[in-house]
């Protein structure tokens, strides 16, 4: 029986240098470990960040169902500068591990696989387990999808997975993630008519027509929210105008936007909607305007189901908590998995993105605890 303690396995992960799509030889280090436990392992390749392609990891024990799946990936962000300790040594000081990816979630990875190692060495069970790791959650996003591909080809059907994103607050189980809301960013270019300050009239200015939809936009309300979603909301993140002059009046003027919109709302109506407020203020200005959107995900959220409530239980019952349901957070490689009824449990948030990114030993001995037991529930 190999055993595959969290913490060490997790150094092991961290060392290895993922910024972006990089590689450095992680995906073949843990089809290594995962095939010498009895997983079949596929690498899959992806489009990766400049141009290079990223490796993606699909392995799976058992042929049979129901088909249980966990989520994670092994890319980190960058902010290196200024730590305590190097962030790619893996530290363990006062009870914490130190390191890039120790909560987001390097972690998470480490314990899921501590928890199925001793599963399938401890029970007989009927049903297969899954793991996909993505190499670009943090980036260009394309992983998750090509893995997803390889699996429709297969006709692989997955009953329900977990994704290890760092959902937990304040406890290690204190929150769940049962969905997202949806983000969709918004170029605006606004083009009116350049002229001199001193000739009113001769002149259209863009800048002003952006601040009348500036305050438009910020003043409408898009919905109330719903039982696990906030409202959505729209916020201005950038105001461009290439303009050298104090008394030249521009062509054109940019505004950058970003929305996060729960499930009463898809992008395309949310298109039409924004649109049309700009299209009435740009007419009446006698402006004309280009608007570019980029959509990152659509809302969505699984419905509380028999898992969800098992989850729920167990971490009761081990650790006495009463977990919330909920969809906070940006969003996450969940938003590729489609109809998989699934949720988002993992590490605590506290560090993630940040120096001297950290998580405690026994948050990571807890989370193996939890993941284990969702597995005794589920199969046995």
């Amino acid at each position: 029986m190999k055993n595959f303690d969290e913490i060490k396995l997790a150094q092991e992960l961290i060392r290895f240098n993922t910024v972006k799509t990089d590689d450095k030889g992680i995906m073949k280090f843990l089809s290594k470990k995962l095939s010498s436990i009895g997983f079949k392992c596929k690498i899959i390749k992806s489009k990766g960040f400049d141009s290079k392609a990223a490796l993606n990891l699909f392995a799976k024990f058992g042929n049979s169902s129901p088909h249980l799946n966990f989520l994670g990936h092994t890319d980190v962000v960058l902010n290196l500068n200024n730590w305590s300790v190097p962030p790619f040594k893996a530290v363990l000081k006062n009870g914490y591990l130190y390191g890039r990816g120790a909560q987001d979630m390097k972690g998470g990875i480490a314990c899921w696989i501590s928890a199925v190692n001793k599963f399938i060495n401890n029970k007989n069970f009927k049903g297969s387990i899954s793991i996909i790791i993505a190499a670009d959650e943090e980036t260009t996003g394309y992983g998750t999808p090509a893995v997803m591909r390889y699996l429709r080809k297969r006709r692989e059907k997955i009953d329900f997975s977990i994704v290890g994103e760092p959902s937990s607050n304040k406890k290690v189980g204190d929150e769940i993630r049962i969905g997202r809301r949806g983000s969709m960013n918004a170029k605006l270019i606004v083009i009116g008519k350049s002229g001199h300050t001193a000739f009113h009239g001769s002149y259209i200015n863009p800048c002003t027509t952006v601040a009348r939809i500036i305050a438009k936009l910020k003043n409408i309300r898009l919905d109330s929210g719903t039982k696990y979603m906030p409202p959505s909301h729209l916020e201005i993140s950038k105001i461009n105008v290439d303009n050298f002059s104090e008394n030249v009046v521009p062509q054109s003027a940019n505004t950058y936007f970003n929305v996060r919109f729960n499930t009463m709302h898809k992008s395309s109506s949310l298109k039409k909607k924004l649109n049309r407020i700009i299209a009435t203020v740009t007419k009446k200005d006698k402006c004309k305007f280009k608007i570019d959107y980029r959509v990152s995900g659509e809302a969505f959220y699984t419905k509380p189901n028999k898992e969800i409530y098992m989850v729920k239980k167990i971490i009761k019952n081990i650790f006495n908590i009463s977990t919330k349901l909920n969809c906070r957070g940006g969003t996450s490689d969940s938003r590729f998995l489609g109809s998989i009824p699934r949720l988002e449990l993992g590490l605590r948030n506290t560090t993630i993105h940040m120096v001297d990114e950290r998580t405690s030993v026994s948050d990571m001995k807890k989370l193996s605890k939890i993941y284990y037991n969702i597995l005794d529930n589920y199969f046995v």
